[in-house]
């Protein structure tokens, strides 16, 4: 099914804000997420609907003032779950999580060398964030721990503060080049692996796509997890 960029972007929100309320969505919240009017959250979920990516139903709203006033909400269908891992990558999660396996497993073998740092961080990763920021935070700390305890590491050390606004309000551009100095980072590696390199290219530009996508306010929600789970490496 052909889309465009805006109707993916409204099935991703959608998508979030149905996990993480975990039931129907009514639009004035998706448009509160995504940044719109209510009237154009309403009109392009009809439009969804009549895609067949979403479904509407009625519920009763005890907030409003005539009891017994009814409201429209809308939920996902099984159809966009399956678009959706087309669209977001979804498809490559399993991938992701082999990838996250494999580094934990070289943590306890040790062939990180730094177990200390690695447990630290990973402590570090905060369980109650939406999958979408975990996600961009798991990547940046992956990186660093391919790193090591190199150049590479003492060269991000000193540039983070100033990439991140570490004592400001984190950008969403500083967020995006965060993903492309990294990457940078890993490629001059004297022991650069090519084939991790080109797996954490792909990963590296899933995060830039989504923080590209983010609203405001999960930027700095996920810049200021990222000061967090960076902290260690000035410690390192």
């Amino acid at each position: 099914m052909k889309l465009t960029r805006r109707q993916e972007t409204f099935i991703h929100r959608l998508l979030d804000l149905y996990r993480e309320l975990d039931g129907p969505i009514h639009y004035s919240l998706l448009a509160e997420r995504v940044g719109v009017s209510p009237f154009t959250a309403y009109d392009m979920l009809r439009l969804l609907e009549e895609k067949g990516l979403v479904t509407s139903e009625y519920r009763l709203d005890s907030d409003k003032p005539v009891v017994g006033r009814s409201e429209v909400v809308f939920r996902p269908t099984e159809r966009t779950r399956q678009l959706f891992i087309e669209l977001a990558g979804d498809a490559d999660q399993g991938n992701w999580e082999n990838v996250k396996s494999q580094i934990l497993e070289k943590i306890r073998e040790g062939g990180l060398h730094d177990d200390v740092l690695a447990e630290e961080i990973f402590a570090r990763v905060p369980l109650d964030v939406p999958d979408v920021l975990r996600y961009c935070i798991e990547v940046m700390t992956i990186v660093i721990l391919r790193l090591g305890k190199g150049a590479g590491r003492q060269v991000l050390a000193e540039h983070l503060p100033q990439i991140i606004e570490w004592k400001g309000t984190v950008t969403r551009s500083g967020l995006m080049l965060l993903g492309g100095f990294t990457l940078g980072l890993l490629a001059n590696e004297s022991n650069s692996d090519v084939e991790w390199n080109k797996l954490f290219l792909e990963h590296i530009r899933r995060y830039q796509s989504l923080v590209m996508d983010m609203e405001p306010r999960l930027c700095r929600r996920l810049g200021d997890s990222m000061k967090d789970v960076f902290a260690p490496i000035f410690k390192a």
